[in-house]
């Protein structure tokens, strides 16, 4: 298996899209209350210079794990609430213990391998504990990130949607945010990949560019100046031309994208 295939995600998209939609209408709720540097893992850092993990990371996993704890969890949460998350955790890989695993493992003697036997009223007597404890940490770690990834993968190709979200973080940031002057390999590589090497604005091919000098113009969606951040999602390549002719004080960027055939 080649390294680059290694750092691949397989993705599955099976409840991603539904929670993608769900994200983007959040975004562009102009009277959803949801405070998005609130909910930043690390607003400093993250807003200074492009960090992997976003601030449309932390937005995207609150969201879902706020409507999974709505429609599977609450005060009632028991086992029977949890059946139908089996099929997802499956379908996306996420490993957990059954039910019968758990309460074997929890009767299990030290220092033996043995098998004990698991009785219907062990099970009975462990299904509250198992769904509230185990699964809903299992659920709420292992199933959310996964999803949230995919989410962000789906968004992320979003330039309108990157525009909005950015628009709103502008509007909660007090302060003007200092330029990055240094943008990392792999963020240049993100935002190359995701314009399929084409400026951003007149989507003239910039692979010539790339590949013989690996230099790009790297541009804020939201502008510094009207307290636009270097998180990942506030940026975007322009050839030189579209570069040098957007001001910083104007908002620029679209969501054409070359079809694959007409």
């Amino acid at each position: 298996m080649s390294s680059i295939l290694a750092e691949c995600h397989d993705f599955n998209f099976s409840e991603s899209y539904a929670y993608a939609d769900m994200v983007r209408k959040h975004i562009f709720d102009d009277d959803c209350v949801i405070e998005i540097t609130e909910l930043a893992s690390d607003l400093e850092n993250q807003i200074k210079k492009p960090k992997k993990w976003t601030l449309l990371h932390d937005y995207i996993k609150y969201i879902i794990s706020s409507d999974i704890e709505s429609n599977f969890g609450g005060p009632g949460w028991d086992y029977d609430c949890i059946e139908p998350l089996f099929s997802i955790l499956d379908s996306h890989g996420v490993q957990y213990k059954s039910l019968d695993q758990y309460v074997s493992d929890l009767y299990k003697e030290d220092g033996t391998d043995v098998e004990p036997a698991v009785t219907e009223e062990m099970l009975e007597d462990h299904k509250s504990e198992y769904a509230l404890f185990y699964f809903n940490e299992i659920v709420l770690e292992g199933l959310v990130s996964v999803i949230t990834k995919e989410v962000f993968t789906l968004l992320f190709s979003d330039r309108n949607a990157m525009k909005k979200f950015n628009l709103k973080i502008a509007g909660e940031m007090g302060e003007r945010t200092p330029r990055c002057k240094y943008w990392p390999s792999w963020l240049k590589t993100a935002v190359f990949c995701r314009e399929k090497g084409l400026c951003a604005i007149c989507k003239c091919d910039l692979t010539a560019v790339w590949h013989t000098t690996g230099k790009l113009a790297i541009d804020h969606i939201v502008p510094i100046n009207l307290n636009g951040i270097n998180d990942p999602t506030n940026l975007q390549v322009l050839c030189q031309g579209c570069n040098g002719t957007k001001s910083g004080n104007e908002i620029v960027t679209s969501n054409v994208f070359p079809v694959y055939w007409k």
